[in-house]
């Protein structure tokens, strides 16, 4: 085979399959339609997520963390702050108080103070990016644990959260950004972001918990058990 036989096979490849720009691009797995969700909703906001254009994870300090993870994509979302303040828990955070921003509701917009009581924006007299920062510093997993609803897995959807934190201390959040069906079952695309602080990627299922790397329910409950245990992990709703 001819090196230029070879170059215009791979262009063609690539242009069959481009890399996709939103979240609600990345196709969904055989025998599975993607659930569509209002664009107005968090759900539907969390689906036109935007994707860096190459998977490349950044630290806070600019630190190329590629090698910790098996990814799908990147969220086009560069961090905030140059501090180790948006770890797991307040990136999800952030993307709750983001859809507000950029849906004109910033004055339904609430965080959590660590022991999980609701802090509103509108009450806080501060600029936007300062009300994250403080709260990003003074709440963590099990704010969210204890201040968000419960739900159950028969209703996720995206936008809903697995929450590990039994002591009170480190945890983990993981948030559900798309969701695909068929008449038997749900597979999701897994939102992860960990510790440095470090922007967020869509988690990659192994084959065996999941199918073309979305994951079923069970599957990560058990990934998250295997590769990350902080605990048992609970399922929660802004």
């Amino acid at each position: 085979m001819s090196i230029r036989f070879v170059f215009i096979f791979l262009t063609s490849c690539l242009c069959l399959y481009p890399f996709p720009n939103l979240v609600k691009e990345i196709p969904v797995p055989e025998g599975f339609q993607r659930t569509n969700f209002p664009k107005n909703s968090f759900s539907g906001y969390l689906q036109n997520l935007p994707l860096k254009k190459e998977t490349t994870v950044l630290s806070y300090q600019k630190k190329n963390l590629n090698d910790w993870y098996d990814m799908i994509a990147v969220i086009d979302k560069p961090l905030l702050f140059q501090d180790d303040l948006e770890q797991c828990a307040d990136f999800s955070m952030r993307l709750w108080a983001d859809y507000h921003k950029e849906s004109g509701k910033l004055d339904k917009l609430y965080l959590f103070s660590y022991p999980g009581k609701k802090q509103y924006y509108k009450d806080s007299k501060k600029e936007y990016n300062r009300f994250l920062r403080n709260a990003f510093a003074s709440s963590n997993s099990y704010s969210l644990k204890k201040g968000a609803n419960t739900i159950a897995k028969e209703n996720l959807q995206p936008g809903d959260l697995f929450v590990q934190n039994e002591t009170g201390g480190i945890g983990h959040v993981s948030i559900i950004l798309d969701e695909a069906k068929n008449k038997d079952k749900k597979l999701y695309l897994i939102g992860f972001s960990f510790m440095p602080a470090q922007e967020m990627h869509i988690e990659k299922s192994p084959a065996d918990k999941g199918k073309e790397g979305w994951f079923s329910y069970e599957g990560f409950v058990q990934h998250l058990q295997t590769k990350y245990p902080y605990g048992n992990p609970v399922l929660r709703r802004f």
